[in-house]
């Protein structure tokens, strides 16, 4: 046990663990040791111990590298986690390493090597307590990486970092760091230790902390992880308490980003595939409360026309609408091959079996199927794993095709699993943020035709409206998680963005509507966002007052001149 300010990590070997087939002896834990919490308390603040992912000098990365790796160039990609750098668009595997391989593992490989370049360089101005330090956080095991002690989750991240340390032995450059590194056996050892706790630790940008990556996942966190209030100084980050914080209670944050507002399957698929664990949280493991995120239109008391909902039943105008709609939801803790939906509006439990006699009951029950299909196509959309992504050019890909690709991945969405759907939104939300990116754009190339800026206007603010009205449906999906999150932690960015594109309009009822939504997300930024984005929002929220001043003192302007 060691005190951090007022945390404390501790050894989790006498408590419950995220995950039951993890080494406890291994696991650690933050604590609120000696105060409580507040929501928006700066618990700690921290500096990373090593950055291992794309240092400010792209090319003294490439220069560890054989020539060869870089030899046919590609162009820049669109990818979310590319858009950055390209040195993992334009690095290339020897192909025998990459045989069979999803363009998904090969990308992670990727990321690993460029780490490992990364490590190499840092090494020799490491001090010995920085490499202490980073030694001591948690990664599987290479002692025994067949043994009964590891679990297959841990087996998947030994095999990957030892696909990517034999890689990096081929392509490493001659005398450069990591040729030196890979070619030692106690370096390749290190290593191997080092991509793990790499895999297991690191936050985004490849940043690992000393105190900070001993936080534990949960899929209902209690502390959020940002930047500096300041915002001049991007490596230093603040934990900070996302609701009330109990003295000696652990201190969780979420590993998922915008995934916390997924289903379960979803979540631990994420987890499993990035940080090698299957969650146990409470939210996860509990089979008393629903996964309230894959709320489903009951197939038994709304029979489907095929595998698609009707027309009201799909997007439930609510209070608006003549019918009242009745889901079902599964219960936390159910993989996707498991699930059974359950609705309160007729008692009735669905379950996905093949072996159904009846056909009544075999249509109702491929409903759970069409959602587990429908989750899986979402999620590899999103992730840039679909035909349409794969097929673009190398990253240089045709946007009309995208937004056309998303507008049909949110309306099969919708179709199959309804309004309230963690499908829905999530492409719903893919929409909005292209709509709002093109909106500054198209508005400020107005001004040059009459006729056309009127048709171009009418299309903006449709655009707005619908904007608008899914950006209200997310807030409500999100608050109705009960999560201790704030939903603004997942919706900011989108309220901010139609503010902003509210308040451009120019006229004062538009300005109004803007500080509407910024009142949705006025506290959060007050307690979590920078002292420059804070400013940003209050400027949007008083836009109105200004343009009302400025009117009337063109009134007053007037009347003096007439007087």
């Amino acid at each position: 046990i060691f005190l951090t300010n007022m945390t404390e990590v501790r050894d989790l070997s006498s408590l419950k663990v995220a995950a039951a087939d993890f080494d406890s002896s291994c696991q650690f834990g933050l604590f609120a040791s000696s105060k409580a919490y507040k929501k928006g308390d700066a618990i700690l603040s921290e500096s990373p111990l090593i950055i291992l992912k794309h240092p400010s000098e792209p090319d003294k990365v490439r220069s560890q590298f054989d020539k060869s790796c870089f030899a046919a160039k590609k162009k820049p990609s669109n990818d979310k986690d590319e858009k950055d750098d390209n040195i993992i668009t334009d690095l290339t595997l020897p192909a025998s390493s990459t045989k069979d391989l999803t363009a998904h593992h090969i990308k992670k490989l990727k990321g690993l090597a460029l780490a490992a370049a990364s490590y190499a360089m840092h090494r020799p101005n490491l001090t010995d307590e920085t490499k202490e330090k980073l030694f001591q956080l948690y990664h599987p095991s290479t002692n025994n990486n067949q043994g009964d002690g590891v679990s297959d989750d841990e087996k998947s991240a030994l095999k990957l970092v030892n696909q990517a340390l034999k890689i990096c032995q081929q392509i490493a450059a001659p005398d450069t760091s990591l040729n030196r590194l890979v070619q030692d056996a106690k370096g390749a050892d290190e290593l191997i230790n080092l991509l793990l706790i790499y895999s297991c630790n690191a936050f985004e940008g490849g940043r690992i902390y000393h105190r900070l990556s001993r936080a534990n996942h949960s899929c209902n966190p209690n502390a959020i992880v940002c930047g500096s209030s300041s915002g001049d100084d991007d490596d230093v980050s603040v934990l900070k308490a996302a609701c009330d914080i109990a003295e000696g209670e652990e201190i969780t944050i979420s590993y998922l980003g915008s995934y916390l507002y997924a289903g379960y399957p979803t979540r631990q698929r994420v987890l499993k595939d990035s940080k090698y664990f299957t969650c146990q949280c409470d939210r996860c493991s509990s089979t008393v409360h629903s996964d309230l995120a894959s709320c489903l239109p009951c197939p038994v008391c709304h029979p489907r026309t095929g595998r698609y909902l009707d027309e009201d039943v799909m997007f439930d105008e609510g209070d608006e609408g003549d019918l009242t709609v009745s889901y079902a939801t599964p219960k936390n803790g159910m993989i996707a091959e498991e699930r059974s939906i359950e609705c309160k509006g007729c008692n009735k439990i669905t379950s996905f079996n093949p072996n159904e006699q009846s056909m009544r009951k075999k249509k109702e029950a491929a409903c759970v199927n069409y959602m587990n299909k429908a989750e899986d196509k979402v999620y590899d959309r999103l992730e840039g794993n679909d035909s349409v992504t794969s097929n673009g050019s190398d990253g240089d890909k045709n946007l009309d095709v995208e937004k056309e690709a998303n507008e049909q991945f949110y309306e099969m969405a919708t179709s199959i699993c309804g309004a309230k759907h963690w499908t829905t939104h999530f492409m719903n939300l893919s929409l909005i943020e292209e709509s709002l990116a093109n909106f500054q754009s198209t508005f400020m190339s107005m001004g040059q035709n009459a006729a056309e800026d009127a048709e171009t206007m009418e299309e903006l603010l449709t655009g707005i409206a619908e904007a608008a009205d899914g950006t209200e449906r997310a807030w409500v999906y999100a608050s109705g998680l009960n999560l201790k999150t704030d939903p603004s932690q997942w919706l900011f960015d989108y309220t901010v963005g139609l503010a902003r594109a509210l308040v451009s309009l120019g006229d004062a009822k538009s300005q109004q509507y803007a500080a509407q939504w910024i009142s949705k997300v006025e506290d959060y930024a007050e307690a979590f966002e920078s002292d420059g984005m804070q400013k940003v929002v209050s400027s949007l929220k008083n836009a109105w007052k200004r343009h009302t001043s400025s009117e009337g003192e063109e009134s007053d302007k007037k009347r003096q001149k007439v007087a």
